[in-house]
């Protein structure tokens, strides 16, 4: 794993254009591209593929044309970037030409929606892009980042399908909502989608004849519920390989 930038708290995750009301500032690389390139160069080489944090536009970019290079190296690596918390326009194709898959987190977009429009301004039409990326084919692979972040996934899927704070800002169709994901959609990512990133789709991230028999009883159906709900659903039993590890009272 390696760290292309800081991140947008701090105004460090390194942008193409200047942050908002901040003309001097354009965040901070941690590592420059002929290092990145290298590194890329001798990972692929040696089989293993790239897990890069990256936040801003100029950081994304910069891992997308890392792995441009080494792409040719060694085809089948399934490299990733971590987070792809901003994108320029021309750069949303990229991902899928070049089979890099979008680790993203969903509970960072509700939680940074204030910051991001403070920080980033219109910029934000192609912030935490579930939308645009997955209609281009890409591997969303959803996660927690905790401990940052809570690993309650059902909060992460509430914030992919609603791009609204738990309380319900910025209002009913969310932030940005032409970016929204549906239910299953959400759900794959964090099943399926987080498998196909770790190589073991061929034995999770689905309920299927020859996977494993891992799965979660709810305590409602949140197909049927509204997305509200999510943020009050509980896990009444969790089964992993087919034998229950918990069962709630």
């Amino acid at each position: 794993k390696l760290f292309a930038d800081g991140a947008l708290g701090s105004r460090t995750a390194a942008m193409l254009a200047p942050y908002e009301g901040e003309p001097g500032n354009t965040g901070v690389p941690t590592l420059e591209f002929e290092e990145l390139k290298e590194i890329a160069i001798k990972a692929a080489k040696g089989s293993i593929a790239l897990a890069v944090h990256a936040i801003g536009d100029r950081a994304n970019r910069m891992v997308i044309d890392a792995i441009e290079i080494v792409r040719p190296i060694a085809p089948p690596l399934r490299h990733r970037i971590e987070h792809v918390q901003i994108l320029a326009e021309q750069d949303l194709p990229r991902l899928a030409k070049l089979n890099i898959i979008a680790s993203m987190q969903p509970v960072h977009a509700i939680h940074d929606i204030k910051m991001a429009d403070r920080y980033w301004g219109s910029r934000t039409e192609y912030a935490y892009a579930w939308r645009s990326l997955l209609d281009t084919g890409v591997v969303l692979a959803f996660g927690a980042d905790a401990p940052i972040e809570s690993f309650n996934p059902f909060l992460g899927i509430y914030a992919a399908v609603t791009r609204c704070e738990e309380s319900g800002y910025p209002g009913p169709e969310g932030w940005h909502p032409e970016q929204r994901l549906t239910l299953p959609e959400a759900i794959k990512g964090y099943t399926w989608g987080a498998a196909y990133a770790g190589g073991l789709e061929d034995r999770v991230g689905q309920l299927t004849p020859g996977y494993y028999a891992d799965l979660v009883v709810l305590d409602r159906d949140i197909f049927s519920s509204p997305p509200q709900a999510l943020l009050e659903t509980k896990v009444k039993r969790t089964m992993v390989q087919g034998v229950w590890q918990y069962i709630s009272d």
